[in-house]
């Protein structure tokens, strides 16, 4: 079993979260700590919650869970499970 890279981490912000703006709506991330396990997708349409665990990864950062997948190195971002899909999404403020 390949263990999650947890010297990666994903760019969040003082309190440990970022704001990505997709084409097909927002998503906000929240992370459990600075050197995050656990976090959560909340997104724009209805307040959709996904609940994702740290996952391994060959590269970047990667969080799944319950049909759910956020990956990203910090420049690119994936989004899968959702709906409406997420696409080309970027960190809000970048």
């Amino acid at each position: 079993m390949a263990l999650a890279d947890t010297t990666a981490q994903p760019p969040m912000n003082s309190l440990d979260f970022a704001y990505y703006v997709c084409d097909a709506g927002a998503f906000e991330i929240d992370y459990d700590s600075d050197t995050p396990t656990h976090a959560t997708i909340i997104t724009s349409n209805h307040n959709q919650r996904f609940e994702l665990n740290r996952a391994a990864a060959t590269n970047g950062v990667q969080f799944a869970g319950g049909g759910v997948k956020f990956w990203t190195d910090g420049k690119k971002v994936l989004v899968e499970g959702v709906q409406p899909p997420l696409q080309n999404c970027r960190l809000k403020g970048a």
